[in-house]
């Protein structure tokens, strides 16, 4: 097997340890320290390389959607900016209209009706009068809402006497808005499913975005949304992928699943692709406000959202992947849902105390200190979508959480305080990719405007880097393999222009390697 020995001036590893080289064969790392260190390692059939930059773990991406990651690139971009109002979407459906011709479905992705200068999103009527002939379906930035004209609701047969959950109704008429799986996929299932060479497609373009921002593990944390033949598909999919080079970081799935029935991969795990855990979602999302709150939303003191499981239905879920020894990660944004998922997990873990297969919580936004206590005693792991401290804080501060409840979203100071492992994440495409940034949001709480949202939230750098990387291996069972520079795990790693100690919002990837192979070189 061919050895490489990598010399860089800086070789950072995340428990504070530093090098100058690092010695791969096989892809695996055999050792890290002087360059003379390994004299007698090398030979003449040694290749050396030269890093200019700080070496540092690749990242490992906890919770993430690499496959609609590629597939949201070729639908229209709904989001703020480029659009500053409802207009501007409305032109570029009409654009699409003309593109495609009728009788086409025009998808699009990203709207946020709170950044929209009319803080709305577009009405079925306007959507109508866009493209009278094709059925439109644009997704709400958090995936978890969606808006849609006629033609779309004619072909799904709804109207006003169609009893769903999540279907939005108002003076006795449809709206247009669906909220949540179950009125989402009423209309979503007529929408053309890709074929298999499709999602290939978009798994080799997700896969690039991964590289250019330092990601070496990814996420899939919900293939195939809960669609049991379309899952089955984009499993095939990844191991396609897999299998022609087009799949170039390595990713854990989490299958969709609602029930005992919903499908699940056969558990494996290959050097670039995993499966194995299952993915729940107890509420939904705070800026669609169907996130399961335990008071009411600041700016609609009626409405607590949505909780999409009641405590002993989930509990009743998570037994039967428990005893198939699958780990079960669930969605929880709101109190409520977190509530909920602690006592379903509790009532779980009694017979097996410790947590084995690890299970999570993912978002944890409004998680309280007494519920990460609760977690601490499970073993139940959180992780945290930090970004929205970024993306949506100045948001949850003055309009849907207020001041109290909003400054304490993402609370990873108290997780650390804890000694409670976690991860942070981006949800990709819910928000940008891009590791270092999310270290910096972690580290400082800046928000969108510049302000500081929950000081005392705030973590240092270096644990924010464990959370992306060693820590967010650990949550997905894969520290024996992925997340540090040492001997037995994979050469996966990032080389940065400089240190992620200083000035980190402004540092950039250099070059990303997997398995000791150069994946991605900027420029």
């Amino acid at each position: 097997m061919e050895k490489i020995l990598f010399v860089a001036d800086r070789i950072v590893d995340v428990d504070g340890s530093e090098a100058t080289a690092l010695a791969v064969q096989g892809g695996r790392i055999i050792g890290k320290g002087a360059e003379d260190d390994f004299s007698t390692w090398t030979d003449q059939n040694t290749q050396r390389i030269r890093l200019d930059g700080t070496v540092l773990p690749g990242f490992v991406e906890s919770h993430a959607h690499l496959l609609m990651m590629g597939q949201v690139k070729e639908q229209i971009d709904c989001g703020t900016p480029p659009n500053g109002g409802v207009t501007d979407i409305l032109n570029r459906i009409k654009e699409e209209a003309r593109r495609l011709g009728p009788n086409q479905w025009i998808l699009g992705f990203h709207y946020d009706e709170s950044l929209l200068s009319e803080r709305r999103p577009p009405t079925l009527e306007e959507l109508t009068a866009a493209a009278p002939a094709n059925p439109v379906y644009l997704t709400h930035n958090s995936g978890h809402l969606a808006v849609v004209n006629q033609r779309a609701l004619d072909i799904a047969g709804m109207t006003v006497q169609t009893s769903i959950p999540g279907i939005e109704k108002h003076a006795g008429r449809l709206t247009g808005v669906l909220k949540e799986a179950t009125a989402l996929e009423a209309v979503s299932r007529y929408i053309p499913k890709p074929g298999l060479d499709e999602y290939v497609r978009y798994i080799r373009s997700g896969s690039a975005d991964c590289l250019k921002v330092g990601v070496t593990s990814m996420t899939d944390a919900a293939m195939g949304l809960g669609d049991d033949r379309n899952s089955k598909l984009i499993w095939d999919s990844y191991q396609r992928a897999s299998e022609t080079g087009d799949l170039m970081v390595r990713v854990q799935c989490y299958a969709r699943v609602r029930d005992h029935d919903s499908f699940v991969p056969d558990p494996m795990n290959s050097p670039n692709l995993l499966a194995g855990g299952v993915k729940l979602f107890a509420d939904g999302s705070i800026q669609g406000h169907t996130a399961a709150l335990n008071l009411p939303y600041s700016d609609q003191h009626d409405e607590q959202g949505m909780l999409l499981y009641q405590p002993d239905e989930l509990a009743d879920v998570i037994h039967h992947f428990h005893q198939q020894r699958r780990q079960v990660i669930i969605h929880c944004n709101g109190d409520h849902a977190i509530d909920t998922a602690i006592t379903a997990y509790a009532k779980i873990l009694r017979d097996d105390p410790g947590n084995p297969l690890r299970h999570r919580i993912e978002h944890a936004q409004m998680a309280s200190h007494e519920q990460l206590i609760a977690m601490k005693e499970l073993s139940v792991l959180p992780s945290f979508f930090v970004n929205h401290v970024y993306y949506y804080g100045d948001r949850h501060y003055s309009l849907f959480l207020g001041p109290e409840r909003g400054q304490r979203i993402s609370p990873l100071r108290d997780a650390v305080s804890l000694d409670l492992r976690f991860s942070i994440h981006s949800d990709c495409p819910v928000t940008p990719l891009n590791p270092l940034y999310s270290i910096y949001i972690a580290s400082t709480r800046t928000t969108r405007n510049g302000h500081i949202l929950g000081a005392d939230q705030t973590i240092s750098v270096m644990d924010a880097l464990r959370a992306y990387t060693s820590w967010a291996a650990y949550l997905g069972l894969r520290e024996d393999s992925v997340g540090r520079l040492m001997p037995g795990l994979w050469a996966d790693f990032v080389v940065v222009d400089r240190s992620p100690f200083q000035n980190i919002e402004t540092s950039r990837v250099l070059s990303t390697w997997v398995g000791g192979e150069c994946r991605y070189m900027a420029g």
